[in-house]
């Protein structure tokens, strides 16, 4: 059996997946699974958390902002869009006059609620956001010490994890952010099978903030994923030998589901 461990820096946290690999179990193989789209979204649902979580983790910090911004009147769906693109262009110019670089992650939501903006953004004085926003209210949140943002994350998927399927949406992406964003990489090692099995050990200056173990909802493969996170400074891990992967999964299903793009 072979069982890769899947290893991903990302500012304060060391997140790890440990799984056999497709095709490479041991022993008897498990009746053919059910596979229907709702598992595929739901699945698509979870690594769409995972890469967030890294995204965030990688580039905003304690101090940086979670914005919310609302609507004295509320909008088309269009012209939402077009006003959260506007507010990014000032903010942008905003913070270039003052030789500072914005960084920002971007859904916006109206399935529940009233529309509003959520954005995650760096650091920036209330006055200015207050100044460029013109079409309602500014809510802040400054995020916490701890650098490990899943969470939020997981609340920013799930704003938009039925908007942005709509037909005719104008919002194609789940979320949208900024080009200048660190992209953390993802290193493969192969390992002992024992690894899946075992309690994880966390390297030296970290804790264990979360484990997880199940089986994946498409491919029945046993998975082991936890993430570690340090008070201190962060481990170079730049010894670390391996393969560099992108880090996402993909999986067809049949002819008829790969036609309608239910990949994993």
């Amino acid at each position: 059996m072979k069982v890769y461990k899947d290893i991903c820096q990302a500012g304060k946290t060391i997140d790890v997946t440990i799984k056999v690999a497709s095709g490479c179990h041991g022993g008897k193989r498990k009746p053919k699974m059910n596979i229907t789209s709702e598992k595929v979204q739901r699945n698509n649902d979870r690594l769409a958390v995972k890469e967030l979580t890294r995204k965030l983790n990688a580039n905003f910090v304690p101090g940086d902002l979670h914005v919310v911004l609302t609507y004295e009147t509320a909008p088309e769906k269009l012209q939402a869009k077009k006003d959260r693109e506007t507010f990014i262009r000032k903010l942008r110019k905003e913070l270039t006059g003052q030789g500072k670089e914005l960084k920002y992650i971007a859904v916006t939501e109206y399935e529940h609620t009233r529309i509003h903006h959520h954005l995650v953004i760096s650091a920036v004085d209330l006055d200015v956001l207050s100044r460029v926003w013109d079409k309602g209210y500014v809510r802040t949140t400054a995020l916490d010490e701890s650098g490990q943002y899943s969470k939020l994350a997981e609340y920013l998927i799930k704003e938009t994890q039925k908007t942005f399927r709509e037909e005719g949406s104008v919002y194609k992406r789940r979320y949208s952010c900024s080009g200048n964003l660190i992209k953390p990489q993802v290193t493969r090692v192969e390992v002992d099978p024992s690894e899946l099995f075992e309690e994880p050990q966390p390297e030296e200056g970290y804790y264990i903030d979360y484990e997880r173990r199940y089986e994946h909802p498409v491919t029945g493969l046993e998975h082991l994923e936890y993430m570690m996170v340090t008070d201190g400074e962060p481990k170079d891990l730049s010894w670390l030998a391996g393969k560099t992967i992108s880090g996402r999964e993909y999986f067809r299903i049949n002819y008829e589901e790969e036609q309608l793009g239910l990949y994993i």
